[in-house]
């Protein structure tokens, strides 16, 4: 600790315009981004309740020119909705190969 750099006002107000430390920061920034989406993806997936909107509309023509209209009206919330999926699948080619494999991933619907 006898070798300590004293504070320099000047050294300090030039590494503002100095490359890497804005490359640094930006780095950081696109970090923390990054585990902030996923963790938000992560916590819509599993943690918030999503509604679905379905209207679904039957018209039913009846002899003597009555018609009767049934809606059915559910509720949606707006926005994104993120759903985590896996899917299995088996292939075969024709030169004789065969296999099985498995996807994973996020689908996210506007």
């Amino acid at each position: 600790m006898a070798d300590q750099e004293k504070f320099s006002l000047l050294k300090f107000l030039g590494s503002f315009v100095q490359w890497l430390p804005w490359v640094k920061t930006a780095r950081y920034a696109v970090g923390l981004a990054l585990i902030g989406f996923v963790g938000i993806m992560i916590y819509r997936a599993f943690f918030m309740p999503t509604q679905t909107t379905k209207q679904e509309t039957h018209i039913i023509a009846q002899t003597g020119s009555q018609v009767t209209i049934d809606q059915k009206r559910e509720e949606k919330k707006s926005g994104i909705e993120v759903r985590p999926f896996v899917e299995g699948y088996g292939f075969a080619e024709s030169d004789d190969r065969k296999g099985v494999g498995a996807k994973a991933g996020v689908r996210i619907d506007f």
